[in-house]
């Protein structure tokens, strides 16, 4: 019998989680100001998907404050509210690593973290599925090929068709191509 023993977990990941959480509550009083509170258990959910991220991308990260770099920079965004505070940020997270992947380390940490902003607030409009898809895109293009083109394509789109949110108006513009100018009436 082993009355009276309690295990604790002192491996180097436990150690890193319990820092990160730590440091995401942190920074609670910066989020707050962009009205969005980093409560315990968004920390922690921060933090699984973190590691689930390093995980899927076969990384390792020591550091504990690029998640809260992260979270920084994505608080000040308008399209993520309290309800989608930890879900969002989870998905960020994930492309962070992978991006990080595809592009070979080519840019520091903060360098991604505000292009990856950029993009999120000024092309796609908050919405993380376009982010997953044309965002990432971007990026890896842009970083591992020098090539900018598919973002010329779409300004282009724009210009052409009158569509101020190519992704939140992507009926509208297929309408348009297939039906032409005056599809609505």
């Amino acid at each position: 019998m082993n009355r009276g023993i309690i295990k604790i977990d002192f491996s180097a990941n436990a150690l890193i989680e319990r820092k990160l959480v730590e440091n995401l509550l942190e920074i609670n009083s910066y989020t707050q100001q962009h009205g969005l509170v980093v409560t315990e258990s968004i920390a922690k959910e921060i933090v699984e998907a973190r590691q689930t991220a390093l995980k899927y991308n076969d990384r390792v990260d020591f550091s504990s404050d690029t998640t809260a770099r992260l979270v920084k920079a994505f608080s000040q965004s308008y399209y993520i509210t309290q309800d989608t505070f930890s879900e969002i940020i989870g998905e960020i997270i994930e492309l962070f690593y992978f991006i990080k992947n595809e592009i070979e380390d080519a840019l520091s940490d903060d360098d991604l973290i505000s292009e990856m902003l950029i993009i999120f607030n000024e092309t796609c409009f908050g919405a993380i599925e376009v982010m997953q898809s044309k965002g990432l895109e971007k990026i890896i293009r842009k970083y591992r090929f020098g090539d900018t083109k598919i973002w010329d394509d779409y300004e282009k789109m724009r210009e052409v068709f009158g569509v101020d949110d190519v992704w939140h108006d992507y009926e509208s513009l297929e309408d348009k191509l297939k039906y032409g100018e005056n599809w609505r009436e």
